[in-house]
């Protein structure tokens, strides 16, 4: 990536960036420049990448304009997690309209690729909103070269009578691909919507996805917000997800991280509105030598707000994950009730994890709870499993589905769950089908 400190222009690598001919996005895009080109790819020394190495990824050349795609539509079938659905499909970095499917979309539901004139301009008020340029580097990295993404806005009193899954799918055409994405949901008063973020690799092929998802809640809205990543072995991943919620709203997410050999995702919500409530969940399986960060943050700024947060790993072989959650309950946000826990299985001697619940308070009237535990395989329970006919192999996984089950229980929809659930039991470390 050492191409990318030496630009002229924000626009020098790639011919079709998004938006070259609208102004104040150039204005954006050379700021970002200038951050980029200062400070660069973070390194260890920054505490939020104490124990993430983006060494092997600065190291790479990636390019930034794909070959033609050629993803069938039968290959998008068998990539989706859901069949019935209102779909966008972005293949290989770019909008497919002919594998999407967004007709007949409800009143109330607007849904377009951020590479739309209208898409473009919708998304105008809110791009950037909700993260800071400065920070990471790679967020003005995805300002930089920021190529596609999509647009949801969704009106006021709408309740969306289907998912909407977004299915960002890697052929692996185009060696060392770099595709950087960047997505805007903007949910009015009382509605409500579900969506799911689906990356996926068809191959092994080297590349890098770094995505910036922003999401605006106006009073009572709520958004039931599912992130899959099953991306190449060999895939870098980095990602951020952060919520702006207005009174009463609800933001309920699960980041679930299978696939990529180094996925980094930033989860964050900032809770404006009196009676807001964040749900925030995690799940991370890995193995070999896979390495997986994620970093959270709630902020509770005003009283009576609410936030529930559970993150599971499971970890195998010579894996490493790391978990930071952090909240913070500012100065006045009283009866504030929050809780994080974040709980690791480790089926081997060789993996590593690094956790770190973060809890900041500066009300007097709040309830508040946090912690960690990091373990392995209940040698009981084994036994027992073994003693009623089951072998090790499947013994083994029925105790890590078991695990992990707890953050798949918590999502809503029943059908959204069994397919996530049938995901994660072909992730199972050890092998074998969950009876």
């Amino acid at each position: 990536m050492k191409q990318l400190t030496e630009l002229a222009t924000p626009f020098a690598s790639v011919d079709t960036t998004l938006g070259n001919d609208v102004q104040w996005l150039k204005a954006q895009r050379l700021k970002a420049l200038a951050v980029f080109n200062k400070q660069g790819l973070p390194s260890k020394k920054e505490e939020d990448w104490k124990y993430t190495s983006l060494w092997e990824l600065s190291q790479q050349e990636f390019t930034h304009q794909a070959s033609e795609s050629t993803i069938t539509a039968e290959q998008v079938e068998q990539a989706a997690l859901l069949g019935d659905s209102y779909r966008l499909v972005i293949a290989d970095g770019i909008f497919s309209a002919e594998l999407s499917n967004l007709t007949n979309l409800p009143e109330g539901l607007f849904i377009c690729p951020l590479s739309s004139e209208q898409g473009l301009a919708k998304a105008q008020p809110h791009l950037g909103q909700q993260v800071e340029l400065a920070k990471a580097g790679f967020n003005a990295l995805n300002m930089l070269l920021m190529n596609d993404g999509y647009m949801i806005a969704v009106k006021a009193e709408a309740q969306i009578d289907k998912p909407i899954e977004v299915l960002v799918i890697n052929s692996g055409a185009t060696q060392h691909l770099a595709t950087h994405l960047r997505n805007v949901v903007v949910m009015e008063e009382n509605c409500k919507a579900t969506l799911i973020e689906h990356y996926v690799g068809l191959s092994d092929a080297v590349s890098l996805t770094n995505v910036i998802t922003e999401v605006v809640l106006s009073s009572d809205a709520e958004l039931n917000h599912y992130k899959l990543q099953q991306e190449s072995p060999n895939a870098f991943h980095i990602a951020t997800l952060s919520a702006n919620q207005g009174r009463g709203s609800q933001w309920n997410t699960s980041s679930i991280a299978l696939g990529a050999k180094l996925a980094r995702t930033d989860v964050q919500s900032k809770l404006v509105g009196q009676e807001s409530h964040t749900t925030m969940d995690g799940l991370y399986i890995v193995t070999g030598e896979q390495h997986v960060d994620h970093h959270t943050r709630i902020d509770h700024t005003v009283p009576n707000t609410t936030s529930e947060e559970l993150y599971k790993g499971v970890l195998d072989e010579q894996s490493h994950a790391v978990f930071n959650g952090k909240v913070i309950v500012h100065k006045d946000a009283q009866k504030t009730d929050a809780n994080q826990q974040n709980h690791n299985l480790l089926l081997s001697r060789g993996c590593e994890i690094d956790t770190k619940p973060e809890m900041e308070i500066y009300a007097d009237d709040v309830k508040s709870a946090h912690g960690s535990t990091v373990g392995q395989i209940n040698e009981d329970n084994l036994f027992f499993l073994r003693a009623r006919g089951l072998d090790e192999v499947t013994a083994r996984s029925l105790l890590t589905y078991a695990f992990a089950v707890d953050v798949l229980e918590r999502i809503s929809s029943a059908t959204i769950r069994e397919a996530l659930s049938a995901q994660v039991e072909k992730h199972l470390p050890k092998g074998g089908k969950v009876l």
